[in-house]
């Protein structure tokens, strides 16, 4: 017997919520290392406006002119810190049994959900930053990527080792018959 090829419609209803998933904040000290990586980068952009009002040969060097090249940076930061404070309780993951969800964003909010069984690895990693404050980001991978496809910030060493493991337990057990 010859088996038909068949593709039945979903109820939409029936599906789950993923809003009913359970979702873990990100650790609160990484709010710091946001602000701070944030605050570094934009004084290097300040160094660099007034550097380059200050060496130029045909711009005069008054007030006006410093003010007219670090004014426009000083209100980016000030934006850039104001999202990053209303933007951070959004950051947050949610570890399912067959996948794991990361939402963030305030004005773009983005949910990445990726299934184990297309996790190709997972690993830990600590920026400078991060390092002091004692926190890490757990990068995940699919098949077919070079750069990662989900990274969860603001872990506690702890926790993201935990969820690494979880993560490569989950996956070795995917080729595994399960009866």
């Amino acid at each position: 017997m010859i088996d038909t090829f068949q593709n039945l419609s979903i109820d939409l209803t029936s599906l789950p919520e993923v809003t009913q998933s359970e979702f873990n904040q990100i650790e609160r000290k990484y709010l710091r290392v946001s602000l701070i990586s944030r605050s570094i980068l934009f004084f290097l952009m300040l160094v660099a406006a007034i550097l380059i009002v200050s060496l130029s040969d045909e711009i005069e060097k008054g007030l006006f002119e410093f003010g007219v090249s670090s004014g426009p940076i000083l209100l980016l930061w000030s934006f850039s810190i104001f999202y990053a404070i209303k933007a951070f309780p959004k950051k947050k993951y949610s570890l399912r049994e067959k996948d794991i969800i990361y939402s963030k964003g305030l004005l773009w909010q983005t949910r990445t959900a990726i299934p184990f069984n297309r996790i190709q690895h997972a690993e830990v990693k600590q920026g400078p930053i991060e390092r002091i404050f004692k926190l890490h980001s757990l990068k995940v991978y699919t098949a077919g990527g070079e750069s990662s496809d989900l990274v969860i910030p603001g872990l506690s060493e702890e926790n993201a080792g935990k969820i690494k493991e979880f993560i490569m337990g989950k996956t070795a057990l995917d080729g595994v018959d399960q009866h």
